[in-house]
Formats: C-alpha cells, sequence, structure tokens
C-alpha cells in the first residue's frame, strides 16, 4: 500500500496531469476524497489472458486505491488471448454502466468502436499496459520504448557487444514497441551483435520453443533472447536449457514474471526480466478513473474547447525493475500477498 509521500505524489501528479470530465465551473476546491455519497461507485478492471500474474499485482493496486476512496472495484477479463473475447467482456461491464473501466486492451485498434460507446455513455475509460487508437482515454504504462532499450544494453553489454541474438514477439502494440526498440538498440549501439531470427510467437511458450530450437540449430553460436512477455520468454528458457545440457550457454531474457520465471532465475537458468510496476499501474488507474468519474479537477487548460475534453491526455509512467537471479526472490507474488493479507485474490477465469 502506498502511504505518506507516495500517496500524495501520485494525487499531486494526476492533479496536475488528468483531464477532468464535460462539468467545469463548479467549485471543485470543496470536493473531497472518500466521499459516503459515492461509496456504490463500482470500478472494473478489465484484462486478457487471466491466469497471468502480472494483474495480480495490478488489480491489488487498483484494489488498494478503491478501498482508500470508498468505492468498489472488480477484476474481470477473458481467459485467452482472443480478441473478440475480451471486446464481449469490455462490452458487457459498461453495459452495467459502471464508474470506470480500467482497460488493458490485446489491440489497440480493436477496442476503438468499443471505447467509442461507452465514452459515449459519460463512462470514463483509462488504458493501462497496452492502449487503444481511440481518442481521449488517458493511458498509464511503464515507457516501452525504455524496457527495448534496457534489455538490449543488458544483453549487449553481457555479450561483450559481440555475437548473434533472436527475438520472438506478438502483435499486441506495447509489445512491438519493447521488440522494435530492442532491435534498434541493438543495431545502434552493437554494431558486433546480429539479430539473426525475429518470429512471431503470440505469447505461446511452445511457439518460442522450437523457434529457439531451431534457431539455434541454424546458428549454434546464438548467444540471447529477447521475448517482450513471459510466456515466450518460459519457452525459449526452456529451449535453452535443453541446448545447454541444463546450463543454458543463450542468455534469455523477457519481460513480466511469475514463479517459473522467478525460480529460473534463482536457479540461473535465464538471464533477466524486465517487470513493469504493475501495482502502481494498477493504482494509478483507479485514481485518474475516480478524479474524472468525480469531476474533482478544474484545468487551467483548453479543454472547454474540446467540450470538456482536454485532447493531450497524459501518459503516466509507473516505472520499471530489472529482475535478476540475485533480486528474483523479491518478487514472488504469493509471498507479496501473504505479507499484505491479500490473498483470496487470483486473477483466473
Amino acid at each position: 500500500m502506498l502511504k505518506g509521500k507516495w500517496s500524495k505524489g501520485l494525487v499531486i501528479l494526476l492533479a496536475l496531469c488528468v483531464v477532468a470530465s464535460a462539468a467545469f465551473g463548479q467549485d471543485v476546491q470543496n470536493k473531497k476524497f472518500n466521499d459516503p455519497s459515492r461509496a456504490n461507485q463500482t470500478y472494473y478492471m478489465c484484462t486478457f489472458v487471466m491466469g497471468v500474474e502480472y494483474w495480480v499485482a495490478a488489480f491489488e493496486g487498483f484494489k488498494d486505491c478503491a478501498k482508500q476512496l470508498g468505492v468498489k472495484a472488480v477484476y474481470t477479463g477473458t481467459g485467452e488471448y482472443k480478441l473478440p473475447e475480451q471486446v464481449t467482456a469490455f462490452e458487457q461491464i459498461f453495459a452495467k454502466n459502471p464508474a470506470g473501466i480500467a482497460l488493458s486492451p490485446i489491440d489497440d485498434a480493436g477496442f476503438v468502436e468499443s471505447v467509442k460507446l461507452a465514452q459515449e455513455k459519460k463512462i470514463p475509460v483509462v488504458t493501462f499496459a497496452s492502449n487503444t487508437s481511440t481518442p481521449k482515454p488517458a493511458f498509464v504504462t511503464s515507457d516501452n520504448v525504455k524496457e527495448g532499450q534496457a534489455a538490449a544494453r543488458a544483453i549487449g553489454n553481457a555479450l561483450g557487444g559481440k555475437g548473434k541474438v533472436m527475438v520472438t514477439r506478438n502483435t499486441q502494440s506495447n509489445h512491438q514497441i519493447r521488440v522494435n526498440t530492442f532491435v534498434e538498440t541493438i543495431k545502434k549501439e552493437f554494431p558486433g551483435i546480429t539479430v539473426v531470427a525475429d518470429v512471431l510467437t503470440q505469447q505461446d511458450n511452445q511457439k518460442a520453443y522450437t523457434a529457439v530450437m531451431q534457431t539455434a540449430q541454424k546458428y549454434p553460436d546464438l548467444g540471447a533472447v529477447f521475448s517482450p512477455e513471459g510466456p515466450s520468454g518460459r519457452g525459449a528458457a526452456q529451449a535453452a536449457v535443453e541446448l545447454g545440457g541444463g546450463t543454458p550457454k543463450i542468455k534469455v531474457m523477457c519481460c513480466d514474471m511469475d514463479a517459473t520465471i522467478l525460480q529460473l532465475l534463482e536457479e540461473h537458468k535465464m538471464f533477466g526480466s524486465i517487470q513493469p510496476n504493475a501495482y502502481v499501474q494498477g493504482y494509478m488507474c483507479m485514481l485518474m478513473l475516480y478524479l474524472i468519474k468525480n469531476e474533482m479537477l478544474d484545468p487551467l487548460n483548453g479543454a472547454l474547447a474540446t467540450n470538456g475534453w482536454d485532447m493531450n491526455l497524459p501518459v503516466l509512467d509507473n516505472g520499471l525493475d530489472i529482475i535478476t537471479p540475485e533480486t528474483a526472490k523479491y518478487f514472488y507474488t504469493d509471498k507479496w500477498q501473504t505479507r499484505r493479507g491479500s490473498t483470496n485474490f487470483k486473477p483466473w477465469p
């Protein structure tokens, strides 16, 4: 739970950045947080592949903020990586007329019309982790460019600036940014390293496993693999371990984490993982939705010219960590939840 200066700092940041909804000119100075009249407001978090542990920390932050504000928080989404299913789940949420929705969309273009429909109903939508092409929603994320750069520099330096690497990818927009930035950074900063394979795995660990096995057969001196998410990272690591006879010579780095990835790191069977600060991400989403829904801001900007919406919406950076074999023990979700006394939430479908 964020306390003291951190909690106040987030409020100040959002008060400076977030757009107010349509009602301006009223006296927002006397509005208060945790107003009992808002106790029945329900805010939803909508994700995909609900079994991914990433959502645990994101919803914990969302839920903590909701509790502090005196409102309700609900987690939902889809069990599989399928756009139509998540669009349906999202539409089922806004049919309930919620106070607001935090959405992590599979596809940026696939949610344009659905988010427009929610906005027409005056339902605030904040996207997180991945974005939608719909105008107006604010966006909370780690900096995907920084993630790609961090992965490239960590691998590039570990290889001494020479060798061969490969990447896996999927069509999710924020993951594409990570991979594209990784490739660009390798080419620009490590000219002695060649990207020899770029394989679409769509967050499928078996496809990633097969891709690494096939690439290593073609390039026996393959030195590293970067995957923009956890499932492909696990598959790549399994292949690296088998190819190395139990001690991988191929350095595998991914983004996101789960218990399996952390164990692989602790056993030195994976090189590293980049973990966005999902708790802060969820917390900031909830706070932004609450501020917008309850018209608690009266910004000094051009919002009146756009009928209550400032088109220059904020992108808020929730920060990131690079997990190494030495620090992996601090990132186990179950231990973290036990310490927090919140083991009742599991993001399973």
